[in-house]
C-alpha cells in the first residue's frame, strides 16, 4: 500500500508536487529498509566520493553526501549495502545489525579503468 502510494506522489502535476524534504521523508518511510523508531538503527555511509549513491537492499538510500552528515535508519536484520557512481566501480557490504548497534559504512570507491 505505502509503494502504491509513492508512486501516485510521482505522478502529481509539478503545481501540485510535494516540497522536496517532504518527498525524501516519504520515500524514506515508503522504503523497505528503513524501520520504525522501536526497530531502527541509525545508518550512516562515510565515502570518499560524495556524488555517489546508497542503496540498501535494491532501493535508492540517497546520495552519500547527506548520509555521511545526516544519516538515515536501517531496519535491524540482514542487509546488502551497495555504494555506486558511474565512475567508479562499485562497493558492497552485507550488514546485520541488531537493535541498539549503529552501522556505520567506510566505502573506498576507485576510479575505472580506460
Amino acid at each position: 500500500m505505502k509503494r502504491m502510494l509513492l508512486v501516485i506522489q510521482l505522478r502529481l502535476p509539478s503545481k501540485l508536487a510535494l516540497a522536496p524534504a517532504l518527498f525524501a521523508a516519504v520515500a524514506l518511510y515508503a522504503c523497505a529498509t528503513v524501520g520504525s523508531p522501536k526497530d531502527a538503527v541509525p545508518f550512516r555511509v562515510d565515502v570518499n566520493v560524495p556524488d555517489a549513491t546508497i542503496w540498501v537492499d535494491d532501493h535508492l538510500v540517497g546520495s552519500a553526501s547527506v548520509l555521511a552528515k545526516d544519516g538515515t535508519f536501517l531496519r535491524a536484520g540482514f542487509h546488502r549495502v551497495e555504494v555506486r557512481h558511474p565512475d567508479y566501480y562499485s562497493y558492497f557490504a552485507e550488514v546485520t545489525p541488531k537493535q541498539g548497534e549503529p552501522v556505520l559504512i567506510h566505502a573506498q570507491l576507485h576510479a575505472l579503468l580506460q
